[in-house]
């Protein structure tokens, strides 16, 4: 999170936007499996709109982070850092959730397991069948890999850097939507790209190339208005009961990328201190592994139901406390308590 001595205020805001946004997306689940029967239906059609960013937010905060990491150490030790950070937290929590997952439902993210093995989990945890959640890790570690080769990039060939960067958004989002429009399916394995177009990859570079100003201010307010107008139209989408083939399949990419240039704008251009921020930065990837567990507590404690019982569940997801309430008093409960148990080395090395 720092350029030098300097600390990028923007990096813990957005971090802890995004892990908030994580929680809303998680609590608003009755929009992949309820009715418009239900009362709260659309609004978290609405609500998954809005907050889609989250984990995106996360990979271009670890672009603008990591992709200049020549400036400040060499590869090893680069490899060395993500290892300790990212690749043990994962694979203890993996082996927590597999057994968890053999007792408890919860929900989103971890599957409940049955034939609880050795060989089971080796071949759960290679298809991501443990909490499907934690396809993040298996995306960051895969851009871990290649970010030596992009960083050779960084500084001396941006417009190739950019240059991918297209290439991801065609592939990825602009294809998708113009194949929905003319029914025809341009993405085939022929010609999809896959270095350049999966383990999302643009927004880990393009997280580097706004760090770095590379848009000029009228280049930014066009992704912020285009961005924008993205989200406008897949909210559209959602009140006009995906009436209209032109509303659907707009991809999340340049909402994603214009909310993260007006965050970074909002931030610098204030003087204000942003500990808080800073502060609670550090908990978003242990509430990001970690809340699955409390979202499970919390209906217990509410609802006494779990995910277990899908029928009775349903109609927790309907609830205003699971969709608005609980997200925010799961953050609480996990922010502060982290914040401090992190100064525990044996803490600090399972939850980064």
């Amino acid at each position: 999170m720092k350029l030098g001595l300097q600390r990028l205020h923007y990096i813990d805001v957005l971090n802890c936007i995004a892990i908030i946004f994580v929680l809303l997306l998680h609590s608003s689940q009755l929009a992949h499996f309820g009715t418009l029967k239900d009362s709260n239906f659309i609004i978290t059609e609405i609500m998954q709109c809005l907050f889609i960013p989250a984990v995106y937010i996360f990979f271009m905060n670890s672009g603008a982070t990591l992709l200049d990491y020549r400036d400040k150490y060499d590869t090893k030790t680069f490899y060395k850092k993500r290892l300790k950070r990212v690749l043990i937290p994962f694979l203890f929590w993996s082996a927590f959730y597999y057994l968890f997952n053999s007792r408890f439902h919860s929900f989103p993210g971890p599957i409940f397991q049955e034939n609880i093995g050795i060989k089971n989990f080796l071949e759960q945890f290679l298809n991501n069948n443990i909490n499907n959640l934690f396809w993040f890790f298996y995306s960051i570690i895969a851009l871990y890999v290649v970010t030596p080769v992009f960083s050779v990039l960084a500084k001396e060939h941006r417009n190739v850097l950019f240059g991918m960067v297209v290439i991801y958004f065609i592939f990825t989002d602009l294809l998708t939507y113009l194949g929905k429009l003319i029914n025809i399916n341009f993405l085939t394995k022929f010609i999809d790209q896959p270095l350049l177009t999966s383990s999302f990859l643009g927004y880990f570079i393009i997280g580097y190339l706004i760090k770095e100003n590379y848009f000029n201010r009228r280049h930014e307010n066009i992704l912020i208005l285009v961005g924008f107008l993205c989200l406008l139209l897949n909210i559209l989408n959602v009140l006009t009961g995906l009436k209209y083939s032109f509303l659907g399949n707009v991809g999340p990419f340049l909402y994603s990328v214009g909310l993260y240039i007006l965050i970074k704008r909002l931030v610098n251009h204030t003087n204000y201190s942003y500990k808080i921020a800073q502060w609670l930065s550090g908990s978003s990837l242990g509430i990001y592994i970690l809340h699955p567990i409390f979202y499970a507590i919390f209906d217990k404690l509410i609802y006494k139901t779990s995910a277990g019982n899908w029928k009775d569940y349903l109609i927790t997801l309907n609830s205003p406390l699971h969709i608005f309430l609980m997200p925010f008093v799961v953050y609480i409960v996990i922010a502060i308590p982290l914040h401090y148990l992190k100064r525990l080395k044996l803490v600090k090395t399972i939850i980064p």
